[in-house]
């Protein structure tokens, strides 16, 4: 694949930057699950006012797109690894906890969770025997769709300047990178595979949750 204009092998910074992409999406969307589902697991348990102040801080984080948070919040945190993946952890979340929330809600009402209750069984001994384990199917689901989009708004911070600095090249900086020298075929090669490969992990990831959503049905 050559190099680029500064003598950098582009194969190598194409298979590093897509792995620094893993590595974020896995630890933002599993950093997303585990914040989402705890919220949404104190909303569906917990008195009426607090329940209204998780959905209230859901709704008005939830319709502004996530990038959008991601990008201010990566501009307050820094561009470290831990700045970055928090930044996409905390504009990312709200999808689980409220569909975690709806589910549990469900979920408290069945015959088994009254029958639990009626025992006397602690409140964490019924989450973890009865709750969860029925939870998991939407954790799976959801922990898919919080890396596909932990990859996606990665990409877009290092797209804008706002994404990890040196020595670390994500997807998303190298396309930036690939654009000021699209006009020689290194630029226009480092930037298509690198738009490959985004893509690619991202319809990977929507193809095991519709694969995935079809067993639960």
């Amino acid at each position: 694949m050559g190099t680029d204009p500064l003598g950098r092998n582009i194969a190598v910074r194409l298979l590093r930057g897509w792995g620094l992409s893993l590595v974020v999406g896995l630890g933002a969307g599993g950093g997303a699950l585990l914040l989402g589902t705890v919220l949404g697991l104190v909303a569906s348990s917990a008195p009426k006012w607090v329940e209204e102040f998780i959905l209230l801080l859901v709704q008005s984080l939830w319709v502004i797109p996530a990038v959008l948070w991601a990008t201010a919040l990566a501009f307050v945190l820094g561009k470290s690894f831990i700045g970055v993946v928090g930044a996409i952890i905390l504009s990312t979340w709200t999808d689980t906890a409220r569909l975690v929330r709806v589910e549990s809600r469900r979920l408290w009402h069945m015959p088994y969770m009254d029958a639990a209750r009626s025992l006397g069984l602690p409140f964490l001994s019924i989450v973890k025997r009865h709750l969860l384990p029925n939870l998991m199917p939407l954790l799976q689901t959801q922990f898919l769709q919080s890396f596909a989009t932990a990859v996606f708004v990665e990409a877009g911070l290092g797209f804008v300047g706002l994404g990890l600095g040196p020595p670390y090249a994500s997807l998303g900086a190298l396309l930036f990178e690939a654009l000021g020298w699209l006009t020689l075929p290194q630029g226009q090669l480092q930037g298509g595979l690198a738009a490959l490969l985004l893509c690619g992990t991202v319809f990977a990831s929507y193809w095991a949750i519709r694969m995935k959503r079809n067993s639960i049905e």
